[in-house]
């Protein structure tokens, strides 16, 4: 006679939970802090001492929650996109360096790196070429797939005008018969 009684909180969706938990509001905001900061400055660590998480907190949401996961990919990707633009800037314009002689700054000049330039050069023409294959690999498969689709339609096609046929077939034939029957018997 004993009767189990639910906990009530195992009742609530996910959302109502999210509000009914003062926690909740704490947890996204400092969750938002760390991916907005991740994504301006590519650095976990960093990002992590900003938002005021500790390190396993962090790794948690990240392991048991596949949004919080999926965000922190978009902010490190973007913060990577944020770096590569900036490293293109450097790579085009120079760096500024001050030129100091006995210790009075007496001119500024640009510096290029040039390695780094035809680095960037040789990624960005990688990248280039995988966009471009990517694109040309999804210009080209729906053609086939077309192709197969039309095929397998073609031979449902042939297999349905055979089995009407046959019913056809099979339907004439028996008022054939049920028709030569009345006439034998009948004379």
């Amino acid at each position: 006679m004993s009767e189990t009684v639910q906990d009530p909180k195992t009742e609530l969706d996910p959302q109502l939970d999210r509000q009914l938990d003062p926690r909740s509001d704490h947890k996204a905001a400092k969750q938002r802090t760390f991916l907005e900061h991740l994504a301006t400055t590519c650095s976990v660590e960093k990002s992590m001492k900003v938002a005021g998480i500790p390190c396993s907190t962090l790794y948690s949401w990240q392991e048991k929650d596949p949004g919080f996961a999926a965000a922190w990919l978009k902010a490190l990707a973007a913060g990577y996109q944020l770096l590569e633009i900036e490293m293109l800037e450097r790579a085009r314009k120079g760096v500024k360096r001050k030129i100091y002689y006995h210790g009075k700054r007496v001119a500024t000049v640009r510096d290029h790196d040039h390695k780094m330039a035809m680095k960037l050069l040789t990624l960005h023409k990688k990248s280039v070429a995988l966009v471009r294959a990517a694109q040309a690999e999804l210009a080209a498969e729906p053609e086939p797939v077309r192709d197969t689709l039309d095929e397998k339609l073609k031979k449902i096609n042939v297999r349905l005008r055979a089995y009407q046929a046959e019913k056809r077939r099979k339907r004439l034939g028996v008022d054939l018969d049920d028709e030569r029957a009345s006439v034998t018997d009948g004379a």
